[in-house]
């Protein structure tokens, strides 16, 4: 099933230390050290410069698609993308794809 990726997402996790669910806007999960981690491994991968323009400044990691867990029914964390989701971009080539394309949502 494909959709396109509008709004921001609210995720949800469960704790084990604590019997109460946590809520994280996807902001907040581009702020952890997971995410972190998993950005500087592409960066690395693509040589620490955009994909479309070659530029060395204001690198981001884009995700070409989301995924939404049959299962669970939940959007996939950031940094748990297998590679070939994800591409390094300038803050400028980043913002123009998103003006001009949806990101596609696929249940996997």
């Amino acid at each position: 099933m494909q959709n396109h990726c509008t709004v921001e997402y609210l995720f949800c996790t469960i704790s084990q230390s604590k019997p109460m669910i946590e809520f994280e806007t996807y902001y907040d999960l581009l702020q952890s050290p997971k995410w972190e981690k998993r950005r500087k491994t592409i960066l690395a991968r693509d040589g620490q410069k955009c994909r479309h323009c070659g530029s060395g400044k204001d690198l981001q990691v884009h995700h070409k698609q989301y995924h939404i867990c049959k299962s669970t029914r939940t959007l996939l964390a950031p940094w748990e993308y297998k590679d070939q989701y994800l591409i390094t971009l300038c803050n400028s080539c980043h913002q123009k794809g998103h003006d001009l394309y949806k990101i596609p949502v696929f249940t996997i």
